[in-house]
């Protein structure tokens, strides 16, 4: 497998909004894989959930199954591609408290290059998500701050872990293409 790089974001940052921009834009053609999906995917072939929302519900151990056959399916997809995106959370937040999105096991599998952290301010996400038309429970500023710091410090854990490159781009209310032209900085090296 090539170049492998891990976009994170928390939601209602625009990270799918980057990504499609930079994609557009990007003379690379990278395999892009939505980690979340995989997991809903291969959960619904196990009759385990029927909807993304589900998957906080499962218990540790399957969630746990689950993400890591996540990982080693995306492996197994991207054998032959040169560069590959993998979109995902570093952090997940569910009532017990928050869950790596990138934990060990998952790193040991996809060995990523780089970790693109996209990221906003604590009041653009929540504007965002108030305005958004997906129904997402909309978290205080405070909460959304607290959020935006755990995925960060996870997310760095992350690169400190596999010796991955480290890059933050930041998606304030705008300036979406400019974000966009960054990833493909990012992509395209």
């Amino acid at each position: 497998m090539g170049e492998v790089t891990v976009v994170v974001g928390i939601s209602g940052v625009g990270k799918s909004t980057v990504m499609e921009e930079a994609l557009l834009l990007s003379e690379a053609d990278p395999m892009v894989v939505n980690y979340g999906t995989r997991m809903v995917e291969l959960s619904q072939e196990r009759d385990l959930v029927d909807h993304r929302d589900e998957l906080q519900s499962l218990g540790a151990d399957t969630y746990i199954d689950v993400q890591m056959e996540a990982a080693r399916s995306i492996v197994e997809d991207a054998e032959t591609e040169d560069s590959v995106l993998v979109d995902t959370h570093a952090a997940i937040k569910n009532p017990e408290g928050y869950l790596p999105g990138l934990p060990k096991w998952t790193l040991e599998n996809l060995e990523p290059d780089t970790i693109v952290i996209v990221d906003a301010t604590a009041k653009e996400i929540h504007n965002r998500i108030e305005s958004d038309e997906r129904d997402r429970e909309v978290a205080s500023v405070e909460e959304i701050e607290e959020y935006r710091d755990v995925m960060r410090e996870m997310a760095s854990a992350c690169a400190v872990m596999t010796g991955a490159h480290l890059n933050i781009i930041e998606n304030h209310d705008g300036c979406a293409e400019q974000a966009a032209e960054e990833l493909v900085g990012v992509i395209d090296r």
